[in-house]
C-alpha cells in the first residue's frame, strides 16, 4: 500500500510540474520560452496580465461619426481577422493607441494598461 501511495504522489507531482512548464505559444514571437519560462516563476502576475492582454487587448469597429480621434497611424490588416498586440507588433502602453484600418471605414485600438489592469481576468491555458 505504502509503494502505491508514493508512486501516486511522484505521478501527481510529476503533472503539477509539466503543467506549470506551459506557457502560451502566442507569446513566443516577443518573448523565448526562457523568458515565459522565467516570468511565470518570478512575475506570475505580469505573466497572466500579458496572456488575458492578447484575448482582451485590440478591438476592431466602425470609426466614429462624432469623435474626433487622433490616430495614430495607419494599419493594413484584415479587420475581419483575429489581431493582438503582438501581432501586430505593438506595446501595451499608458494611452489608448487608435488606428485607421487602410481601405475601410474601420478602426482598431489598443487598450492602455490600466484599462487591462481593471479588467478581472480569467487565466486561460492555449
Amino acid at each position: 500500500m505504502l509503494r502505491i501511495t508514493l508512486i501516486f504522489l511522484a505521478l501527481i507531482s510529476f503533472k503539477l510540474t509539466t503543467y506549470s512548464q506551459e506557457i502560451d505559444k502566442r507569446l513566443l514571437p516577443k518573448f523565448s520560452e526562457k523568458e515565459l519560462f522565467e516570468m511565470q516563476k518570478n512575475d506570475p502576475k505580469e505573466y497572466t496580465f500579458l496572456v488575458n492582454a492578447l484575448d482582451k487587448a485590440v478591438f476592431i469597429g466602425e470609426i466614429p461619426d462624432k469623435k474626433d480621434i487622433k490616430f495614430d497611424g495607419v494599419l493594413k490588416i484584415n479587420p475581419n481577422e483575429v489581431h493582438t498586440f503582438i501581432s501586430l507588433g505593438k506595446e501595451i502602453t499608458d494611452s489608448y493607441q487608435y488606428y485607421k484600418i487602410k481601405g475601410t471605414t474601420k478602426m482598431l485600438g489598443i487598450l492602455p494598461r490600466f484599462a487591462l489592469d481593471n479588467h478581472k481576468f480569467t487565466t486561460r491555458n492555449k
